[in-house]
C-alpha cells in the first residue's frame, strides 16, 4: 500500500477504535470520530470526565484501528503516543469532525445541543502521534 492510499483511507469518513491500556485489567477500547493530518498524526476528542479522557495524558501509548467493512474488508492498524492534551474548542474542533459525521445540517444541531449543554470546556482535543501503520487488505 502506498502512502498516497494510506493517506486517502485515513482521511475518509471511518469511526476510529482507540484502545488505552489500564493497569491490571483488559485495555479500554473506545469508537471515536477523527481527523487524520499530514504531519502523521491523528486528534479526536474526549470528555474530560470520562473513562478515555481519565486515562489519557501526554505520553500514553495508544492503539488505533480505522476499518472499512465494505468488502473487500480492509483496515489500518496504527501504534502512537498521545503527544498533546489541550482544551477542545466548540467552533474550532467540535463542528469540523460534526458537520463530516453527521452533515452540516446534524453537525449545526449536535454542536448547538453541546452548548446549550454548556460543556464547551468540558472536552479535550486529544494528538496521537504516529509511530507504526501496518494496513491490510490492499
Amino acid at each position: 500500500m502506498s502512502t498516497e492510499q494510506i493517506d486517502e483511507f485515513l482521511n475518509g469518513v471511518h469511526v476510529g477504535i482507540l484502545s488505552i491500556p489500564r493497569d491490571g485489567v483488559a485495555p479500554h477500547a473506545t469508537p471515536v470520530w477523527y481527523r487524520y493530518a499530514s504531519d502523521n498524526s491523528i486528534w479526536f476528542m474526549a470528555a474530560v470526565d470520562s473513562v478515555k479522557g481519565q486515562l489519557l495524558h501526554e505520553g500514553v501509548a495508544v492503539s488505533f484501528v480505522v476499518q472499512d467493512e465494505s468488502p473487500p474488508y480492509r483496515y489500518v492498524s496504527i501504534s502512537g503516543h498521545i503527544q498533546s492534551v489541550v482544551t477542545a474548542e466548540a467552533e474550532k474542533d467540535l463542528r469540523p469532525l460534526a458537520n463530516i459525521y453527521l452533515g452540516e445540517a446534524g453537525g449545526e444541531a449536535y454542536v448547538q445541543s453541546y452548548k446549550d449543554e454548556r460543556r464547551d470546556g468540558a472536552s479535550n482535543r486529544y494528538t496521537i502521534a504516529i509511530t507504526k501503520i501496518s494496513p491490510y487488505g490492499f
